[in-house]
């Protein structure tokens, strides 16, 4: 009879710690679950979020159209003429295009003006325009500050008093840019711009070599 007894109590102990048991094991799988389900929520939002842009988070991260202004604060001509120091009707109108982050296009025109050389205090002015076109790249050097260089072609006009010519020139240029806002940029740079008016007697070569500052607007 006392056998019977402990049997009967002993299977009723052991069902209910199976029961209790299981349940421990139930609620450790889920907390560990749970835990899994964080760190692969936590690991997808880090795999896929974009890096901060000009535009909120996704796309472009600098303006793909650029306008500015420059101002030619040092230029030395390529001909016999005095160099200019803080002339500030020496300036460049300039806009551009970026296909990409990093490539793009840029249409410029730069007027210029120079006091040629003279005896006898006649000094002339020189004056010369440039319209050309330069293919760029640009590369981010730091969150607020960037690089970027250009090779191209203008067409080139000479002035000197009754003296009018005409050059087909090679230009480069090489600028760097701080951020003010996600819209404005300064920069400062050098712009080259070479050519002769041709291989004759009376031709000469033409353009200069310039130190620039300036202020660009992007959207």
């Amino acid at each position: 009879m006392k056998i019977k007894i402990a049997l009967k109590y002993g299977g009723f102990l052991l069902a209910i710690t199976s029961i209790i048991l299981t349940g421990n094991l139930d609620a450790a799988a889920q907390v560990k679950k749970n835990k899994l389900n964080v760190l692969s929520s936590a690991l997808s939002v880090e795999e896929y979020t974009a890096p901060a842009t000009v535009f909120g988070g996704v796309g472009r991260k600098f303006p793909t159209l650029q306008a500015g202004l420059d101002l030619l604060i040092l230029s030395s001509p390529h001909y016999n003429a005095y160099r200019n120091q803080l002339e500030l009707s020496n300036r460049v109108y300039w806009g551009e295009w970026w296909y990409s982050d990093r490539w793009g296009v840029k249409g410029f025109l730069s007027e210029q003006s120079f006091t040629m050389f003279g005896t006898g205090g006649n000094s002339p002015q020189a004056n010369t325009s440039h319209l050309g076109l330069l293919a760029k790249t640009q590369q981010s050097i730091a969150e607020t500050w960037k690089i970027s260089a250009g090779l191209g072609l203008a067409k080139t006009d000479f002035v000197l008093e009754s003296q009018r010519k005409h050059g087909n020139s090679l230009v480069s240029e090489f600028r760097i840019g701080f951020k003010f806002s996600a819209d404005l940029w300064t920069e400062a740079g050098i712009l080259t711009i070479d050519s002769t008016s041709g291989s004759g007697y009376g031709d000469q070569r033409l353009g200069s070599t310039g130190y620039l500052i300036g202020l660009s607007y992007g959207f």
